[in-house]
């Protein structure tokens, strides 16, 4: 049936005690909410602007990225990159500026949560309190409040799902899998973790009575399009030998990432998505695993379940389920509306939330404390800073999301000092090699306004980037200790210290003059690569 205004209400013939409000209205709310998501972030990253907070660690390097548009990267498909250059040409060489897609898409993300819940018999009040839930939630926070692959990755999942879901209760037509395909390949252009949700997604429809839709000529055009649109990537990673593979493994095989136990791995579900909001997913779960009203959604509980095992059984990050929780905040909230007619109970719980955004996630995730007041105040919620979203080994004084936007100006600004006071005809061939992608993406980035020399890097894609042609005769770095470099340099001069409060730990280091390389760079550079 095709619902018009004038039907107020839509009888579903796969559900038939679930009815649905009009399309205009809920279409509406979650435009406000999708709008007021937008704005959230826009306006506390100028804020953190004038606070001192600056560009992201991973920004940089996917600027960089976007300089060297390609099919593929070591770390990453091609969409992040070519966010981050369209990006730059229409919005300038900003934080803000640079962001302004990944602001769009966090505001989507909480939109499209809000369609899920008038998809599945939600009224607007449950529309208002899955938004709100989405919108205060310090995953979704942290994740669409800088450029990056994460921003989208629920946008594309969810919007995916959602042609599913009208597909599976008989509301769209088969021509809705030619729209999952699309956004499913555009997800696995975006974030590789895409092909292990498809996966669960697949394993799900496979054990509900839904698995009928999977052996349909619709279902065949969607699946062709979702491989047309990932193609390009694939291609790639075949041509040069599957380096996102290797990558991976060699993450996997080393102690970077924090290892969470089954429990541990649970708890941390309930912090990143706040504890209040626990009632909300989980009765969500409960309600497609069980109700009557949800048996054409049955398979979404099954794809929750299956994708939350495999990414636990792979000591993924904890962050990582987060992209398939909008489905379940919206389950929840029209589960939810179903046991009361009475608007208030869902209105006081929506306003819960968005006074928590407010006061506890808003300021604990979004650059909107100065960085010397931080700590002070997410003490009143006995939380620890550093410890905060911490998902690797790596320490801060802040949480990582917020220390790596600190000190690199200040880095950049320390090699300009060093390569001047050197003598002229030394300055002139001097280059700079950076240990990781952040500090070169920096130098890159940054640097030109310094008069600083392009800095090669074997981390991440810079080792396809290559050596610049430098032989070594004469560099600057970053280290922690001289000794580091005395097996391949005759000379290491140490430079003096780089520091900054608020940085990672990890870079507080020294720089350093190597001189008379014993080797080249085009010798050395396959001992060079650094994929971690």
């Amino acid at each position: 049936m095709i619902q018009t205004e004038e039907s107020p209400r839509l009888t579903l013939s796969a559900s038939p005690l679930l009815t649905r409000t009009p399309l205009r209205p809920a279409l509406r709310l979650a435009a406000l909410f999708a709008a007021a998501a937008f704005l959230v972030h826009f306006l506390s990253s100028l804020w953190g602007a004038h606070l001192g907070y600056g560009f992201f660690r991973d920004e940089l390097y996917f600027l960089m990225c976007g300089r060297h548009l390609d099919w593929g990267y070591v770390d990453q498909p091609p969409l992040v990159a070519l966010q981050a250059r369209v990006a730059e040409i229409l919005f300038g060489l900003s934080p803000t500026g640079i962001r302004t897609f990944s602001f769009l898409a966090a505001g989507v993300t909480v939109g499209l949560t809000g369609m899920l819940t008038w998809q599945l018999g939600g009224r607007r009040s449950a529309q208002l309190v899955a938004m709100s839930a989405i919108l205060a939630a310090p995953v979704f926070l942290g994740t669409g409040s800088y450029l990056s692959m994460n921003a989208f990755e629920p946008c594309f999942w969810m919007g995916a799902l959602l042609a599913v879901l009208r597909i599976a209760d008989g509301s769209a037509g088969p021509r809705a899998w030619l729209v999952f395909g699309l956004l499913a390949g555009l997800g696995i252009e975006n974030k590789h973790a895409t092909v292990f949700f498809l996966a669960a997604l697949l394993a799900g429809l496979l054990l509900s009575p839904q698995r009928r839709i999977l052996f349909t000529r619709g279902c065949a055009a969607g699946v062709a399009v979702l491989f047309l649109v990932a193609l390009p990537n694939l291609l790639w990673q075949w041509v040069h030998h599957f380096p996102t593979y290797e990558f991976l493994s060699a993450v996997s095989r080393s102690d970077k990432n924090l290892r969470l136990p089954p429990l541990a791995f649970l708890v941390e579900q309930v912090n990143i998505l706040i504890f209040s909001t626990a009632p909300l997913w989980i009765g969500g779960l409960a309600w497609l695993a069980f109700a009557r009203t949800a048996r054409a959604w049955r398979f979404v509980a099954f794809t929750y379940l299956i994708f939350l095992a495999m990414m636990m059984a792979m000591h993924a990050k904890d962050y990582y389920v987060a992209p398939i929780y909008p489905v379940l905040f919206a389950a929840g909230s029209a589960a939810f509306a179903q046991l009361t007619r009475r608007e208030w109970p869902l209105v006081a719980y929506g306003t819960s939330f968005l006074l928590g955004l407010c006061f506890a996630t808003g300021p604990i995730v979004l650059s909107i404390l100065p960085p010397e007041r931080y700590a002070a105040y997410t003490a009143v919620f006995r939380l620890t800073a550093p410890e905060l979203g911490r998902s690797e080994k790596f320490t801060s004084p802040l949480p990582q999301i917020l220390s790596d936007r600190f000190g690199w100006p200040q880095m950049v600004e320390g090699f300009a000092a060093r390569l001047n006071a050197l003598p002229p005809g030394e300055r002139a061939r001097t280059g700079i090699f950076c240990g990781n992608y952040g500090e070169a993406s920096a130098v890159n980035i940054l640097g030109p306004a310094y008069g600083l020399p392009p800095a090669i890097s074997g981390h991440q894609n810079y080792f396809y980037w290559g050596w610049n042609n430098y032989t070594g005769e004469s560099m600057l770095t970053l280290g922690k200790e001289a000794k580091e470099y005395t097996d391949n340099y005759e000379q290491v001069v140490d430079l003096g210290p780089f520091d900054n409060p608020w940085t990672m730990d990890f870079e507080h280091l020294h720089y350093f003059w190597l001189r008379h390389r014993k080797r080249t760079y085009a010798e050395d550079w396959p001992q060079l690569k650094y994929w971690y």
